[in-house]
């Protein structure tokens, strides 16, 4: 119910402030990127529209042929010495023709449509697990991104108030011009790797306004709490991966396009039936005797035409599907134990950064030498050295730990399902 309402409530924001053009932040957590992108990503809702058309396709199938009436007068009744005379003695023919399916003539043409439909919903959902995918990801990068953007503000914050002790330093003379200049460089050198980074939390965040649909002036958050010791094992989900296999939506619509193929063939083989029509005649004063009722049938003689080509066409393209089948089962089963790989292996280094890394004693001693540097017990280069070490060591970290769950993703990616749930 919490979780409803805040759907409400952030699609009346993204309505009011698309209205309006104001910049607004949003804090957005994976679970409502998810609806969001359920809800609202054009490209899905196009790809939706597929499967109406289909379902139309079905309908229309089912439908029997219309029967033909036609009615005949004569121009001038020799009799009577009229045109157009409609009367009692004129001559007047109507004729009645109905085209009957044989051979699951009918049948056949309402399977082909409902395979037809299968292969619209498995292409929606191989749509969606690309999409999904890429959402996903986008999210994780841009989480951990502005995590970066954390560590390189505490360095500039940290950087600036020793810069100022250092200019007053200077001023009195206590110091040299060179220990300052070199500061503001190392200054300078964080804020520019910061507008690096900046620039690609814009990049995502486009994209990921892009997936959900939401207006360019939206600034998003990503509101994460990673866990990597809470992830599972996935080594005891081999049995999960199998299965999902044969339910991964590329393989279902190589599977469905199979079936839509044979199902085109006996459509084929239908049609080098005979066409079977039965027919009705009333002819009001035309034979020996007035008032004439007739019925009769009749069809088509496949002496030449045996549809012979579409047959031929059919079988090659069955052929060809269920080369496709086994190809796109082989990329399957590969991109699967190859993301199985790359998960483990990283979340076997994130374990063993987790474990030799201790964040807390790692601000204690930035906040340490930080001070130490101000009362001039270590060198300017120590200094500088420790400053590059301690953000490289953050920032390896932060990438270790967002490899994780960009190999969970790509794992439930391969999977075709959330094997990776966090």
């Amino acid at each position: 119910m919490v979780l409803f309402s805040k759907k409400i409530v952030l699609s009346g924001l993204l309505i009011w402030t698309a209205s309006t053009g104001f910049c607004q932040t949003v804090e957005l957590t994976l679970q409502e990127a998810d609806s969001l992108f359920l809800a609202r990503n054009i490209d899905l809702l196009a790809e939706k529209c597929n499967i109406s058309m289909a379902d139309a396709d079905i309908t229309q199938a089912k439908l029997y042929h219309n029967p033909v009436i036609s009615l005949e007068e004569n121009v001038y009744n020799r009799l009577s010495h009229r045109y157009f005379d409609f009367g009692r003695e004129s001559e007047q023919l109507v004729n009645v023709d109905q085209l009957i399916s044989i051979a699951g003539q009918h049948s056949n043409v309402v399977k082909e449509a409902r395979s037809e439909h299968d292969v619209a919903v498995a292409r929606f959902e191989e749509l969606l697990r690309n999409l999904r995918a890429e959402l996903h990801q986008a999210f994780v990068r841009l989480y951990f991104a502005q995590r970066n953007m954390k560590i390189y503000q505490n360095e500039i914050v940290s950087l600036r108030t020793t810069l100022d002790q250092l200019i007053a330093q200077e001023k009195k003379g206590n110091i040299s011009r060179i220990e300052t200049a070199r500061i503001q460089a190392l200054l300078l050198s964080v804020r520019r790797e910061q507008n690096e980074f900046l620039e690609n939390v814009s990049s995502l965040q486009g994209r990921l306004r892009l997936l959900m649909a939401m207006p360019s002036s939206m600034n998003l958050i990503a509101v994460f709490n990673p866990d990597p010791s809470a992830l599972p094992d996935v080594s005891e989900c081999d049995r999960l991966l199998t299965d999902s296999l044969i339910q991964r939506s590329d393989v279902l619509m190589a599977i469905h396009q199979t079936e839509q193929a044979k199902a085109a063939l006996k459509v084929s083989k239908s049609q080098a039936w005979p066409e079977v029509h039965i027919t009705g005649q009333y002819d009001r004063n035309a034979g020996y005797f007035p008032n004439y009722f007739a019925i009769g049938v009749s069809l088509s003689v496949p002496i030449f035409n045996h549809n012979q080509g579409h047959i031929r066409s059919a079988k090659a393209r069955i052929v060809q599907c269920e080369q496709n089948y086994a190809g796109t089962l082989e990329k399957a089963q590969n991109e699967v134990m190859v993301a199985k790989e790359n998960f483990l292996r990283s979340l076997s280094l994130e374990k063993s950064v987790s474990d030799n890394f201790d964040k807390e004693n790692i601000q204690n001693l930035f906040q340490s030498v930080n001070e130490n540097y101000r009362k001039r017990n270590i060198s300017l280069l120590e200094f500088v050295d420790f400053y590059k070490t301690y953000k490289e060591a953050m920032l390896e970290v932060s990438t270790v730990r967002e490899k994780v769950y960009l190999t969970a993703e790509e794992l439930n990616k391969a999977a075709g399902r959330e094997i990776v749930k966090y």
